[in-house]
């Protein structure tokens, strides 16, 4: 199924967390608006694989060879191996750099400096865009030439992209409230790395704490805590919960039932003594 919007309507992690989980494989272009960022401004292609992001290009790079052109600039390949690669990448049918270590070209080393590099730090920088347009196609062809052959999930990259992230404006209004609560899916990470404010935060999600609580528990900021929360439900591991407030504690004098006087007097009038010492004096004599 193909999806396009707006960035300004979902943001770069919920669009990751609808490809990852519906395990899809397809291109994911991002073209942000003019001035959206400082660093990105051309359109990006992310190439994913049931889904995992196997590659990320610029609109220059995909007519360049980027992954071919960066390991030129290193001097991993030869003049003579780019000139012969760069007409053949366009058949390929495998990443480009499983095909090169498959003929000792390159090592696992060499391609994970790569894959850092084009696909983890440029992924990274594109969650500061809040303003474009994407479109996720899952007939396009996948871009070969631009895989290494590793990947990450969608989710650690956008946990990623999410830590770095240090403008926040742009998902002011999709933070949760800071009176509403955290619910955990499950108590199973799936193996998921989370630093040790998120871990505590994760741990404190029970649906019974308020966001203000749960900063105020670990010292932190409240804005510090709804951004960790957002990146925690952006990757589905927490959802927003309502919770009730806090009941004030009953006052147990509250209990003891006050007199009444069935003729319609005033019970808290006091009685004087001489009318209780002729009152025992009369039930005596009926005694």
């Amino acid at each position: 199924m193909s999806l396009a919007g707006h960035l300004s309507e979902y943001s770069l992690a919920e669009i990751f967390h609808f490809v990852q989980d519906g395990n899809k494989t397809g291109v994911l272009s991002i073209e942000p608006d003019i001035g959206a960022s400082k660093f990105i401004k051309d359109p990006h292609y992310i190439s994913f694989q049931s889904g995992r992001i196997m590659s990320v290009a610029n609109g220059s790079g995909l007519g360049n060879r980027g992954l071919l052109k960066m390991m030129s600039q290193r001097k991993w390949l030869s003049s003579e191996q780019v000139s012969t690669l760069e007409t053949q990448v366009s058949l390929l049918t495998q990443p480009l750099g499983t095909y090169l270590k498959s003929r000792n070209a390159v090592n696992t080393e060499q391609l994970s400096l790569l894959f850092n590099s084009q696909v983890v730090a440029t992924a990274c920088k594109l969650f500061e865009i809040h303003r474009g347009q994407f479109s996720f196609n899952p007939k396009a062809p996948l871009a070969y030439a631009e895989m290494t052959g590793l990947s990450l999930t969608a989710q650690e990259v956008a946990l990623l992209g999410l830590r770095m992230l240090k403008n926040w404006d742009g998902l002011a209004t999709k933070l949760p409230d800071p009176e509403s609560g955290l619910q955990r899916f499950s108590t199973n990470l799936g193996g998921l790395r989370l630093d040790t404010p998120e871990l505590q935060v994760w741990k404190l999600s029970l649906g019974e704490m308020p966001i203000s609580k749960i900063a105020l528990s670990l010292g932190l900021d409240v804005d510090k805590v709804q951004q960790i929360g957002f990146r925690l439900s952006s990757i589905g591991l927490v959802h927003e919960v309502s919770v009730e407030p806090a009941q004030p504690p009953v006052n147990k004098m509250m209990d003891v039932p006050k007199p009444v006087c069935v003729d319609g007097g005033n019970a808290a009038v006091p009685v004087s003594a001489s009318f209780l010492s002729n009152l025992m004096g009369f039930l005596k004599k009926k005694g």
